[in-house]
């Protein structure tokens, strides 16, 4: 799997703990929803900024995220 699939796998986990719509979630993180939903695919490339608006709005720290990703 690659980075993009490892990263959308945890985001796919977390989210719904937070939040019950996909929407929601882009409002929370500041962020289109067809974004959201690209990373939800593991298809969009992630800046550091995207991903730290995303992990900030699940509450996951980003170095637990690479954390779990080296695992």
């Amino acid at each position: 799997m690659d980075i993009l699939q490892d990263i959308a796998v945890i985001i796919n986990r977390e989210y719904p703990k937070k939040f019950t719509t996909k929407v929601e979630f882009a409002a929370a993180s500041d962020v289109e929803e067809a974004t959201i939903r690209r990373v939800l695919k593991g298809e969009q490339n992630l800046s550091i900024k995207l991903l730290q608006q995303i992990c900030t709005a699940i509450d996951v720290k980003l170095s637990d995220l690479f954390d779990e990703i080296e695992r």
